[in-house]
C-alpha cells in the first residue's frame, strides 16, 4: 500500500531545512523550560517563524510531558475542506524525519460529528508544520493526527468538546496543542493589550468568554477556535486550570514596534 506523506512545506523558511542546524536551534529553545515539566491535558503554542516565536513554543513544549499520541489542532489559514477538517496523510515530513500519524485516534477523530477528512487546508499550512519538529526531538517516535479548525458558532463549543474529548478517550488518550498566534498587525502597545485581554479569559478557563473577547475587542487571534475547542475537550477530560507561560510580540526581534504579531503560550492543566 502506497504511504502518503506530507511533503514539508515550509522549512527553509519558517525554520531549518538543514537537519543539524534545526536539531541545534530546537536543543536551545528547550534547554529552559517556561516551567517545571508538569502532565498536561493541553498546551498553547504559537507558530510563526522560529526566529519570532521558537523559543515561546519550545519553551511551553518543553513544561508539558509529550506523550505518544498528540492532538494538533491549528488555525485554518487555506482554503478548502470543512471547518473541521481532518488531515488524510499517513505520515508528516520535516527535516529531521516523518512523523507518523497515529491511526487508531484519527479513526476515532474522523467519527466525530462535523468532522471531516480533507487534506486541502494542510498541504502548505505551516501552523502545525512548524510544531512538528519540536515534538521529535522532545518525544522521539510520537504519532499525531491534525485538525484544521475554522470559525464555528460558540454555541456549539461545548458540543464540539465533548465529542472531541469522547474520541480521545476511544483512542487512549493524547496530548492536545493548539498552534495559534495571537493578536496581528497593530502595534506593540495595542497588541499587548488586546493580548491581555484573550489571556485574561484564557487563565480563567473560559473559552467561550475567549471566542466573545476575541470578536468584541478586534483581538485577531488566528487560533481563537482552535484554542477554544482545546480548552473545551481538556474541561471535558477532567482539566481543572490553565497556566499563561509568557507572552510576547515579534516587536523585540523585528525592531518594527508599529506593526507586530503577539506569541503567547499557555498549558492546560
Amino acid at each position: 500500500m502506497k504511504v502518503l506523506t506530507r511533503q514539508a512545506a515550509v522549512a527553509g523558511m519558517f525554520y531549518p531545512a538543514d537537519a543539524q542546524r534545526l536539531r541545534r536551534e530546537i536543543d536551545a529553545y528547550i534547554a529552559a523550560p517556561a516551567r517545571p515539566r508538569a502532565r498536561a491535558w493541553g498546551v498553547m503554542v504559537p507558530h510563526a517563524g522560529y526566529v519570532y516565536s521558537g523559543a515561546v513554543c519550545g519553551r511551553a513544549l518543553a513544561s508539558v510531558e509529550i506523550p505518544p499520541r498528540v492532538l494538533i489542532l491549528h488555525t485554518k489559514h487555506q482554503q478548502g475542506g470543512a471547518t473541521l477538517s481532518l488531515a488524510g496523510f499517513d505520515a508528516w515530513q520535516t527535516p529531521l524525519g516523518d512523523v507518523p500519524a497515529h491511526k487508531p485516534l484519527c479513526d476515532a477523530l474522523a467519527r466525530v460529528e462535523g468532522v471531516q477528512v480533507s487534506n486541502a487546508p494542510h498541504t502548505r499550512d505551516h501552523a502545525a508544520e512548524v510544531v512538528l519538529p519540536f515534538l521529535q526531538v522532545l518525544r522521539p517516535g510520537v504519532e499525531v493526527a491534525v485538525i484544521s479548525v475554522g470559525a464555528f458558532d460558540p454555541a456549539q463549543l461545548a458540543a464540539l468538546g465533548n465529542s472531541l474529548a469522547a474520541a480521545l478517550r476511544a483512542a487512549g488518550g493524547a496530548l492536545m496543542i493548539a498552534s495559534s498566534d495571537m493578536n496581528h498587525y497593530d502595534s506593540h502597545e495595542v497588541t499587548l493589550a488586546k493580548d491581555e485581554l484573550a489571556l485574561k479569559r484564557l487563565a480563567a478557563f473560559e473559552p467561550q468568554a475567549l471566542m466573545s473577547v476575541c470578536e468584541l475587542e478586534d483581538i485577531s487571534m488566528c487560533g481563537v477556535c482552535a484554542t477554544a475547542l482545546m480548552l473545551s475537550a481538556a474541561r471535558a477530560l477532567g482539566a481543572t486550570r490553565v497556566e499563561v507561560l509568557e507572552h510576547t510580540t515579534s516587536g523585540p526581534t523585528s525592531g518594527d514596534f508599529d506593526q507586530v504579531v503577539g506569541y503567547a503560550s499557555a498549558r492546560v492543566l
